[in-house]
Formats: C-alpha cells, sequence, structure tokens
C-alpha cells in the first residue's frame, strides 16, 4: 500500500476502475474536501491490483476499507491478495437497499467479513420552519474551536466509533469553525450538542447526543428544534440511526423524519470482535 498524495489520485485510479467496465462496483464515494483533510493528516492509502482500486483510511486504531472494481469477479479475486484483510483492523460499509447488497455481501464475508453493525437512512421533506415550537428554557449556540476536546469526549462515549464514522479532533474543530455544530452547556459542561451538514437544500443530521446526566431536561429537543428552524431553506433532511435502536427511531419519527428504504451494513474483519 502506498500514501495517497493527492485528490487527483484517487479519482484517476476511480476512473481507471470504471473505464470500460461491465459491472462496476464500489462503495467509496469521496468528496474533495474531505479527502483532502484525509490526505493532509496522513490518512488514506491505496493500492491498485490490475484496474481494481483499493483505499484504507486510518481511523484511531483500525482502517477503514474502500473498493472500486471493474465487476464482481474482479472485486473477488483481488481481495484474495490484500494481506492487509488479515493482519490489521478493518471495517467496510456497504450502502443501498437489501437486495442490491446481496452479491457484495457474498463476497466481502468470503474474504473474511462478517455483519457488524447495520444502520437505516431517515430522511424528512419540507421547510424545517414548519415544525411546531414548544417553549423550552434551554439556550442553544454554535460551538467553538475551544469545545471540540468535549465534543470529542461526548461523541466518544455514546456512539460506536467502528460503525458510526465519529469524527477526529480535526474534523470537530473544522466543523466548529464552520458552524456546524450546535450545543447546549449546562452547569459548565457539554450538555448536549447537533452536529449537522448542510448544502443548499439538503441537510443532514451527522450526531445528536445528549449527556447521561442532563437526559430528560429537554436540551435534545430544544437542539433538534433550533436545529430545524434555522434550516428554513432546506427541502430535505436525512440522518442514520442504529436499525435497532426503536427509541432513537421513534424520537426522529416524532421530527417528522422516517426511513426511506436504504440501509448501510457495517462489515468488520476477525480482527475486531
Amino acid at each position: 500500500m502506498s500514501p495517497v498524495k493527492t485528490v487527483g489520485e484517487v479519482f484517476d485510479a476511480i476512473q481507471q476502475a470504471k473505464a470500460g467496465a461491465s459491472d462496476f462496483r464500489t462503495n467509496f464515494f469521496p468528496v474533495s474536501a474531505k479527502l483532502q483533510g484525509w490526505i493532509d493528516h496522513g490518512e488514506l492509502v491505496s493500492d491498485v491490483l490490475e484496474k481494481t482500486a483499493f483505499f484504507f483510511r486510518r481511523d484511531r486504531d483500525f482502517r477503514h476499507f474502500y473498493f472500486c472494481a471493474p465487476s464482481l469477479p474482479a472485486l473477488q479475486d483481488s481481495l484474495a491478495a490484500i494481506s492487509a484483510l488479515k493482519t490489521e483492523r478493518i471495517v467496510t460499509d456497504l450502502i443501498g437497499n437489501e437486495t442490491a447488497l446481496a452479491e457484495l455481501f457474498a463476497s466481502l464475508e468470503n474474504a473474511g467479513f462478517r455483519r457488524y453493525l447495520k444502520l437505516q437512512r431517515m430522511a424528512r421533506t419540507g421547510p424545517g420552519d414548519a415544525l411546531n415550537s414548544e417553549a423550552v428554557d434551554v439556550q442553544v449556540g454554535f460551538a467553538e474551536k475551544s469545545d471540540s476536546q468535549a465534543i470529542s469526549r461526548l461523541l466518544e462515549n455514546i456512539f460506536d466509533h467502528f460503525g458510526e464514522q465519529i469524527p477526529a479532533l480535526y474534523e470537530v474543530e473544522e466543523a466548529a469553525a464552520n458552524r456546524q455544530i450546535l450545543i447546549v452547556n449546562r452547569d459548565g459542561l457539554l450538555a448536549g450538542l447537533l452536529f449537522f451538514e448542510t448544502q443548499g437544500f439538503a441537510s443532514a443530521v451527522r450526531f445528536w447526543a445528549v449527556g447521561k446526566r442532563f437526559h430528560a431536561a429537554g436540551i435534545g429537543s430544544a437542539l433538534m428544534r433550533h436545529y430545524l428552524r434555522a434550516h428554513s431553506e432546506v427541502r430535505r433532511f436525512t440522518l442514520w440511526v442504529k436499525a435497532g435502536n426503536q427509541n432513537a427511531i421513534q424520537k426522529y419519527g416524532h421530527y417528522g423524519y422516517a426511513a426511506d428504504g436504504l440501509v448501510d451494513h457495517v462489515l468488520a474483519n476477525e480482527m475486531i470482535r
């Protein structure tokens, strides 16, 4: 595997895999800005076998695995030659509907992966400010860079770092600088947060979390309502939630979110238990 030095290297490898492909298969949908951050921090390496491109992104004590293959047989043949799949802690995501993912599941399971976690996407249409307001005495504001350590700790304490794409500290700092994190402080502590990304008429909630000692204080509701009302121009809201977390699914449903049929199966290799 070789360190990736430029964003162009990534897109060139993807295009090489696509060129003349009979049945292109991938789980990699990179965005230039995020790629540049991974490259700048030395997190991304690649390996190209024939026309199949593999990418590994370092994340704490494991790596995320991405593939771009011209066909399913090409992917299967190349997977057998990737030694890191047997020697390092690796997770990979398969996103789509259940039926479309069946063949990829089989190929990755044959390569040593197993099902680790299932996420489902939920969506909400219509303007956020259409939500009825509730009077809650909670002060919501934007996070500052100085809040980044506390935000990272809260995310680590609540979410699964193998399965739920917890951002690195530098990513939290960048999001705070871009005013993408709403927070509530109580008694000098970070009580809750809502981490989001908005592009044009679409917005995605990445994380919505309240510290355990602050449950039932109206903080989660205040954060979500503030977020939705502040995005009056947005017409489609999305988020990912653990498929079996009925409590969270019901809470999102209360704010108008519903499953849209897309799932994300997170697979882990035998090094992760």
